[in-house]
């Protein structure tokens, strides 16, 4: 399954589509599930931004999201996402367990566990804050500016909740960062690129320290997170030494911006998850210049070796320049060939030591040579840079030349980087990717190694949205904590783990519901966005409540749900884009009522 993963979306949807389909197209595969790392900013009509946190100068009458919530485009792969720190409080509130806010668009839940295409994913909204980390949720409609921030901070109880997960974890998605995460990837990068972090970092404040925690607990595959608004990478090793995470926190959603990673994961019969990178048509191939700089200018015929033909060559050129100089300060060719000769005597070893250093830079295809790397460590970070490096050229083709003249000394220094990053790369990864070039024209039967279909540009895997056995019997066992008849503080309670009973009584409830078959396991799936409607979050709340005969949360109060249900009815007589001005007008007077109720 081909997964696309977005930092914060900040509303910008058709930016993200244009994207994805943009990569669709120059790469010739379909991304099947699209992943959103929070503050998606479902804003459905103007009234929605009065209960969201946004600085003045970011704020928008409406944005993207409007005109998927009206019909006018539909998202065309599969998205779910989680809650940030910018969020439309009053929409995600009504949708604690998830729900669906769009065709297509899936709303994860304030805490939740979801099987998609067996793949099992947990996913947390929300930011930490210590100050609320033990407050119960006692933020209502209409939000004031202290309100609706405190909204949107996580609860003890939703970390608890995942702590008691047993079971295997794919993939989490967090907005904020798990504390210390960033010890594991290069800091001094990141801190280049966000000075600002410094104290934070030596201070030990960047990030959740529960959901570290829960990285120790859970041992995911994969973990992404956002917030911080730069694509990072971090290899976490886990106590046990066998097991590890790969971290990634990706940019927000701004033109020139990593905001997008590509990934396509597999998953064999041993339940074990890996990345595939059999959907890349052919390996990035550059052209090394005399300034150091390498581009993609349609190369597509040139191999590693034409680039280690094109160094030979310059290297020759480079001598016969040093030759001419030596001749115009009078000395002969003879005496140039002897100084020639002294010199490469002199730092023979030292070119010795670099050779063996860097044995895998620009290697021949034909040699017979193992560029497996001992340790977990190095096999991850070599994916993750092949990764990265992909997505950063495709980002390339887009005309810089409106920046030419902005911050010059920082886009130097910043290509240095680049550079360097890119020499790496190449020196560790090129004969990796030509292997990988040479299967794939070999492989034109149109199968993979393990004799399934291969990824057709034409066609999307469909995904299908499932409960999770687990996560379900963990909320039978607490439900009741958060219900509306219990008085208790759910954040001081002690939550247990499910019995027999609690898997057996969801069990029977799953069998009522429609489902699919992965690898000879059930899944059941979710309900549909139009049964009940996605413009009706009672209805989808009431669904998933129903199903598993859960009590209503007590979150809610009386002149809250009041609002809730007015907006509905007139929601309903909502068909297009020009008569959300009329419901804008209706909906502020009904507020007044409320909030002088």
């Amino acid at each position: 399954m081909i997964i696309g993963i977005v930092g914060c979306a900040h509303g910008e949807l058709n930016l993200i589509y244009n994207t994805l389909e943009r990569i669709e197209k120059e790469n010739n595969f379909k991304v099947d599930l699209l992943i959103c790392c929070g503050d998606f900013e479902c804003i459905r009509y103007k009234k929605d931004n009065d209960c969201m946190n946004v600085p003045k100068k970011y704020q928008k009458d409406e944005n993207d999201f409007q005109e998927y919530f009206t019909g006018k485009k539909q998202a065309k792969v599969l998205t779910i996402f989680i809650g940030g720190n910018h969020e439309a409080m009053n929409v995600l509130k009504q949708l604690y367990y998830g729900g669906w806010v769009a065709p297509n668009i899936y709303f994860l839940g304030y805490s939740n566990v979801h099987n998609i295409n067996n793949i099992r994913i947990c996913s947390l909204s929300g930011i930490y804050k210590k100050y609320n980390y033990y407050k119960k949720y006692t933020e209502y409609y209409p939000y004031d500016d202290i309100s609706k921030v405190s909204a949107y901070h996580i609860r003890k109880y939703e970390i608890e909740k995942l702590k008691l997960l047993k079971e295997k974890i794919d993939i989490v998605i967090t907005h904020d960062w798990p504390n210390n995460i960033e010890k594991h990837g290069d800091v001094n990068e990141l801190l280049r690129r966000k000075h600002h972090l410094h104290s934070d970092i030596y201070n030990n404040r960047l990030g959740n320290p529960h959901t570290e925690i829960l990285l120790n607990k859970l041992k995911p595959h994969f973990w992404f997170a956002s917030h911080l608004h730069v694509k990072y990478a971090a290899l976490y090793l886990h106590t046990d030494k066998t097991n590890y995470t790969r971290f990634l926190s990706l940019d927000k959603a701004e033109s020139h911006r990593h905001f997008i990673q590509i990934l396509k994961l597999e998953k064999n019969k041993n339940e074990n998850i890996r990345i595939n990178f059999d959907h890349i048509p052919k390996p990035m191939q550059y052209i090394y210049n005399k300034k150091n700089n390498y581009s993609n200018k349609e190369i597509d015929n040139i191999s590693i070796n034409n680039v280690n033909q094109k160094e030979e060559k310059e290297k020759k050129d480079g001598l016969m320049d040093e030759k001419a100089d030596k001749q115009m300060d009078g000395q002969t060719e003879e005496e140039v060939q002897t100084e020639k000769n002294i010199n490469n005597k002199t730092n023979n070893k030292a070119n010795n030591k670099i050779n063996n250093k860097n044995s895998n830079e620009y290697i021949n295809s034909e040699q017979d040579y193992n560029l497996i790397y001992t340790g977990i460590e190095n096999e991850i970070i070599e994916n993750f840079e092949k990764d990265e490096i992909i997505e950063e050229m495709n980002e390339n083709d887009k005309d810089d030349n409106n920046n030419e003249n902005k911050n010059d000394k920082s886009e130097n220094y910043e290509n240095k980087s680049n550079n360097s990053e890119i020499n790496n790369f190449l020196e560790k990864n090129g004969e990796l990717l030509l292997k990988n070039n040479n299967n794939n024209n070999n492989n034109n039967d149109g199968n993979d190694e393990d004799g399934n279909d291969a990824v057709s540009g034409e066609n999307r895997e469909k995904c299908y949205l499932c409960y999770d056995l687990e996560w379900l019997a963990i909320l039978k066992a607490n439900h009741h904590l958060i219900s509306v008849n219990n008085d208790t503080d759910y954040n001081k309670e002690y939550l247990k783990y499910p019995s027999k009973d609690d898997f057996e009584y969801i069990k029977k409830k799953l069998n009522k519901l429609n489902k699919i078959t992965f690898n000879d396991k059930e899944h059941f799936l979710v309900h549909g966005y139009n049964q009940p409607y996605f413009k009706n979050l009672y209805q989808q709340r009431q669904c998933f409540l129903n199903r598993f005969d859960f009590q209503e949360l007590s979150i809610y109060d009386e002149s809250e749900l009041k609002f809730f249900n007015e907006e509905l009815k007139m929601f309903d007589n909502v068909e297009n884009l020009e008569n959300l001005e009329n419901l804008e007008n209706h909906v502020n007077e009904k507020s007044e009522v409320y909030m002088n109720a």
